[in-house]
């Protein structure tokens, strides 16, 4: 194991940065950087992958990073698809014989050019004879991994492991919850929402175990386009403004969306039809366990010791989904945890119309109702920018609520611990606000270093930013986080 390790989420508008190393029982966090991606990805691929290299290249280089050892997550709109299906019950032996068919079933690209991974999210062994076996599958067009990793040979630096974010973000949440020590049970629901630049992804997660999740083709940058057309500012305004002064919450809040039919599958990207592949590569190892394996099956694919060069495809790195972890709990935490939020039932909760008095019986003397009326003062900016994007809002809202509907129509006594939100969109003030009183669960803006030590990155960064900014880094120390855990 190496020193420290990289978890680098490499997303359309910004890349992400967290160093991570372990230090007996408990991880310090030696860097967190972030610089634009300069439009080299779009809706999750690296179309220039030597720009991205250079980006993250110049990023380790100004901060002095050392270690070579990332990780990395796939995802985006394009390419890559995350879903859950379930199987009648058999034996484990065929059931390594029926999965690569089901995934196979399901893709919207051809098998032989997919990298694949999956897990069983139930023992075969415990489920009833009537009962099905779901299983977690997670695939990714090879060439579009391809150039992920060739972005990461541009940095020099070799990949540990290749996975998607709502997997990261299981990890994100395990730290969140003190390794364990906080909200740890196995059984309880929580929610991950991740608001980045094109999309939305909302997964639940039942312990550490991914049980759920779907991609919303609707993020941060349709907030600023919503904002700029309403303003009639440019793009680059309505973001400073959305950042400065925007607010999800005000004294009236609008009423809640109407409920609406269910999402109609499990799958978590939108995915267009695919482009010419570049020169096939390498077939990509394919490692099936056997029957007499008694964890839950897993891929693994052989990785580098170095680098290749850039002219060559790249080697698939490990794609490992099993989040069967036991970290050591830290032995003592930065700070305590937070007091428990009791278990709420998932209850929309309705909405009071804004509370609206008109004007009646109203008088006037001495002729000045026919004066011109003065115009009307302009509400303060930040309830103008509210009013912009309160649609965006609550179709968020009601997004979140369509999703819990649907598993809770497969799962009757579906009972949601808490709402974590992630992502860049995160940050928007009063969001956690918002959402709670629109949905009646809890919800907070997740800290994955709540439980670290922060000390080496502190002094420079400030503890305020660290804080203030630990959504927009889930991701990145969910990948870090998969050397260790």
């Amino acid at each position: 194991m190496p020193n420290s390790v990289l978890g680098i989420n490499m997303g359309n508008h910004t890349i992400k940065v967290v160093e991570l190393v372990r230090r007996g029982s408990t991880f310090a966090v030696q860097n967190l950087l972030i610089a634009p991606t300069q439009d080299a990805i779009v809706s999750g691929e690296v179309i220039q992958p030597d720009v991205v290299g250079q980006i993250v290249k110049g990023m380790l280089q100004a901060a002095g990073v050392r270690t070579r050892k990332a990780v990395i997550a796939v995802g985006g709109q394009t390419g890559v698809i995350v879903r859950v299906t379930e199987l009648p019950k058999m034996t484990r032996r065929e059931l390594m014989q029926a999965i690569p068919l089901e995934i196979e079933r399901h893709l919207p690209f051809q098998a032989g050019t997919a990298v694949q991974a999956y897990t069983l999210l139930k023992d075969p062994e415990e489920v009833g004879e009537s009962e099905q076996i779901p299983v977690l599958f997670a695939a990714a067009r090879e060439d579009l991994v391809n150039a992920y990793l060739m972005a990461l040979q541009e940095a020099g630096l070799s990949p540990l492991g290749v996975e998607v974010e709502p997997l990261a973000l299981a990890r994100a949440v395990y730290a969140a919850q003190g390794f364990g020590m906080r909200d740890g049970r196995e059984d309880q629901i929580n929610i991950v929402v991740n608001i980045g630049h094109e999309g939305t992804e909302i997964s639940f997660l039942e312990g550490t175990k991914l049980i759920f999740t779907r991609l919303v083709p609707s993020g941060g940058r349709h907030f600023t386009e919503d904002l700029r057309d309403a303003l009639g500012v440019s793009m680059d305004e309505a973001e400073r403004l959305k950042v400065e002064q925007g607010t999800a919450w005000v004294e009236h809040p609008t009423p809640a969306p109407p409920p609406a039919a269910a999402p109609t599958g499990l799958e978590t990207q939108v995915l267009p039809p695919t482009t010419p592949s570049p020169p096939a590569a390498e077939p990509v190892p394919f490692e099936l366990p056997t029957a007499e394996s008694a964890a839950p099956p897993t891929i693994a694919f052989d990785l580098p010791t170095e680098p290749s060069p850039p002219s060559q495809p790249a080697t698939a790195p490990t794609l490992d989904f099993s989040l069967e972890f036991e970290p050591t709990p830290p032995s003592s935490t930065p700070s305590e945890p937070a007091a428990q939020l009791p278990s709420l039932e998932f209850t929309p909760s309705a909405q009071q119309e804004p509370s609206l008095t008109p004007l009646v019986g109203e008088t006037s003397v001495g002729g000045a109702e026919w004066l011109p009326t003065p115009p009307a003062e302009a509400p303060p900016l930040p309830i103008t920018i509210h009013n912009a994007i309160s649609n965006r809002l609550l179709d968020l809202a009601g997004e979140i609520a369509r999703s819990v509907e649907f598993l809770a129509s497969q799962r009757p006594n579906l009972t949601v611990q808490r709402i974590y939100l992630v992502g860049g969109g995160a940050l928007l003030k009063d969001l956690d606000r918002f959402l709670e009183n629109q949905l009646g669960v809890p919800v907070e803006r997740l800290n994955p270093f709540a439980y670290m030590d922060v000390a080496p990155v502190a002094g420079r960064l400030g503890r305020d930013y660290i804080e203030q900014t630990a959504p927009i880094y889930a991701v990145a120390v969910g990948l870090a986080l998969w050397a260790y855990l």
